[in-house]
């Protein structure tokens, strides 16, 4: 029989290389004939093929189903009047947008302000429109918002920095949300917001607002823009918010598109963005109005990287407070750097911000030469992926048939050849039917852009790497981070001790009332169904339900670990019980003893080493889940490192990566050395 079921098992491999190939050949296929993304029509896009796309990166300021009900509208207009189809990409942070249109990944986007600054710096960008409001103004503010009921009236009330509140930043590339408040509240006061409160978490407008409606923080960044919207689709959480500050008038968002983006592109966009309800009769500008509207735009004008000056300037501002308040340099490196800011000061205030692009070697990720950019993958052609599936299904069929045995020897019986292939066939069309789905079509970018993805590699480390001053302030930075992070990991730790101690405590008694051969059938199925409730949850979502209750910080997250956890090791703990010898179990029933007694000395002894190593595990997991768990504001390194990553940090970020992975690898090895110990 083992020999039947290795041959089977053969031939069930040379089924699924064969599969492999066609697969691949088929996308060969169509990759021959592409359709370009960002540069000018393919040979392949003729009349009666399909259209250029492009992409538009869109800030995930509001919760997904208002952003495609609100946009869609925007974004059907657009693909019409330019005659292009216009793929809407929207991201949670800025971060993400920036970073696609560095690598072509998207064509155009909607930024604010200060994250449309490092779209130009990072990214190639150039600012070619602006937006304005319905009532034809150019700007907006930025705010502090507080619950309605709270006792905070103004800024001192918050800037008293006694660790008792819970702050509310925004993304480190917003305009509103980070920049505004750091320039105009905290850097002239030289108060570290990190230092000053309880806790700070960041997040988008639509999140801050919800999070200080709900007490989850005492106070929160926002601007009027968004509290518009909000007061529109949400009026009860509006009327539970209250304003304690607004800071000058901020210039309307920029739209940028990459600065290689071809001229046709450019000019239909253009045209779009210029006359778009403008242009028309009353009844087509009404209209475009209308789908104006939701998004809280006016029209828009024509813009320049010369928009982003005042941003520029402001940023310059804030870095010089921040140089004036930092204890930490010495009067002559005060001195040195008050001069250099003052001196770029001067530039920008003359009118040379220097707004070019700033990646590394951003010329070997475009081809200005003659105007083409990378192409995009038409889709997948389904009639060949038909005619591939019945190839590879018969092909399956013949291998495990002619893989079966022959002359003497035990036969395969007939129905269970048929069963083998239907199971076979059956993976394959599994694999088949997600392939789209799962992007495994342009699997091939791994390979065509792994320069890009080296280059952006390349930013975790010296800038030169042959000079040594590039390495000692490479040094200096991964020492700075290793600082930062090294107690936040330690929190982290702890954060997964405690979550997996609890969830050892509560899976034990779980385990066993999961267990059929323990507990009556009656119990057994509820509480496996609680078991699946609670390990189907993500952690991130059950640490929101405790965020709730006891607010932010790493509590949460030790509860969101306890809950998950439990679901995991009780299904564990459960399947070592069921699979225990019955005859301890017995003979201790032979004395009399009671079924708890039968629990305590016939089937933990059986289970527990077992039981223990289960344990150890999942505290290692937890360990990396912790890291997460950061992400919303429970606290550990998780916190620091998105903020880093989100900030374009990369020598912090790659300090505290690194921090992660030697504390993830100690644990590692010190669980390996108990489990040899205890079991």
């Amino acid at each position: 029989m083992t020999t039947v079921l290795t041959q089977s098992f053969r031939g069930l491999a040379k089924a699924c290389l064969l599969l492999a190939a066609l697969t691949l050949a088929a996308c060969s296929g169509s990759a021959d004939q592409p359709r370009s993304a960002a540069g000018g029509a393919s040979a392949a896009d003729t009349a009666d093929g399909p259209r250029r796309v492009l992409n538009f990166g869109i800030i995930a300021t509001e919760s997904s189903s208002n952003q495609e009900t609100n946009w869609r509208p925007f974004i059907e207009a657009m693909s019409d009047w330019t005659g292009y189809d216009i793929e809407p990409y929207y991201a949670s942070d800025y971060a993400g947008v920036i970073q696609a249109m560095r690598y072509d990944s998207v064509q155009f986007a909607w930024f604010s302000n200060f994250s449309g600054l490092q779209a130009v710096r990072r990214a190639g960008g150039e600012v070619f429109a602006k937006a304005t409001y319905p009532d034809g103004s150019q700007g907006y503010h930025s705010v502090l918002l507080v619950p309605n009921e709270s006792p905070i009236q103004n800024l001192d009330d918050i800037l008293a920095c006694d660790g008792s509140l819970d702050f509310g930043m925004g993304d480190p590339n917003s305009t509103s949300g980070y920049l505004v408040p750091s320039a105009f509240i905290f850097a002239p006061r030289g108060i570290d917001p990190n230092e000053c409160y309880n806790s700070v978490r960041n997040a988008n407008h639509e999140a801050n607002a919800v999070a200080v409606a709900n007490g989850l923080i005492d106070v929160g960044t926002n601007n009027t823009t968004n509290m518009i919207l909000l007061e529109r689709s949400r009026p009860d959480m509006y009327n539970r918010l209250r304003e304690i500050w607004r800071s000058p008038m901020i210039g309307t968002d920029p739209i940028i598109w990459r600065a290689d983006l071809d001229v046709e592109a450019k000019q239909r966009l253009q045209y779009f963005f210029m006359n778009y309800g403008r242009m028309g009769t009353p009844e087509e500008i009404a209209e475009a109005r209308a789908v104006l509207e939701p998004l809280y735009f006016g029209t828009f004008l024509p813009a320049s990287n010369a928009h982003l000056d005042p941003i520029v300037q402001l940023e310059i501002v804030r870095d010089l407070t921040n140089v004036r308040h930092d204890t930490d340099l010495t009067d002559e490196e005060r001195a040195s750097r008050i001069a250099e800011l003052e001196a770029r000061l001067a530039e920008v205030e003359a009118g040379n911000t220097g707004l070019t692009s700033q990646g590394n070697s951003f010329e070997q990720i475009t081809n200005e030469a003659d105007g083409q950019t990378r192409t995009a993958e038409s889709g997948p052609d389904w009639m060949m992926g038909g005619l591939l599936l019945v190839i590879a299904v018969g092909g399956l069929v013949l291998l495990l048939w002619a893989s079966s045995p022959r002359g003497p020897g035990p036969k395969v019986p007939l129905m269970e050849r048929i069963a083998n292939a239907v199971i076979a066939a059956g993976v394959v069309v599994v694999l088949v039917w997600s392939f789209n789905s799962a992007d495994m079509d342009r699997a091939y970018l791994l390979v065509e852009n792994a320069d890009d993805m080296g280059e952006f590699i390349s930013g975790f480390l010296p800038d030169d790497i042959a000079d040594a001053g590039s390495r000692a302030t490479y040094w200096e930075a991964l020492s700075n981070g290793f600082e930062e992070a090294f107690p936040q990991m330690v929190v982290t730790v702890q954060i997964a001790i405690w979550g997996t101690f609890i969830a050892i405590v509560s899976a034990i008694p779980f385990g066993l009332l999961s267990a059929r051969n323990v507990a009556p059938g009656w119990v057994v199925q509820p509480v496996r169904r609680l078991m699946d409730v609670f390990r189907s949850i993500n952690e991130l979502i059950i640490a929101l339900v405790f965020i709730a209750a006891v607010g932010l910080g790493p509590l949460a997250g030790v509860m969101a670990l306890a809950v998950h956890t439990t679901g995991v090791l009780a299904k564990l703990f459960s399947e070592a019980v069921e699979s225990i010898d019955h005859g301890p179990v017995e003979g201790v029933r032979a004395t009399g003893a009671r079924p708890i007694h039968e629990v305590i000395w016939a089937v933990i002894p059986q289970v527990a080493p077992l039981w223990t190593s289960f344990g150890l595990y999942r505290f290692e997991s937890n360990a990396r889940s912790a890291t997460v768990l950061g992400l919303i504001g429970a606290g550990g390194i998780g916190q620091i490192l998105f903020e880093a990553v989100r900030a374009f940090d990369y020598q912090r970020t790659a300090a505290i990566v690194i921090v992660i992975v030697v504390a993830v690898s100690a644990i590692d090895v010190m669980s390996q050395l108990l489990r040899k110990r205890l079991t």
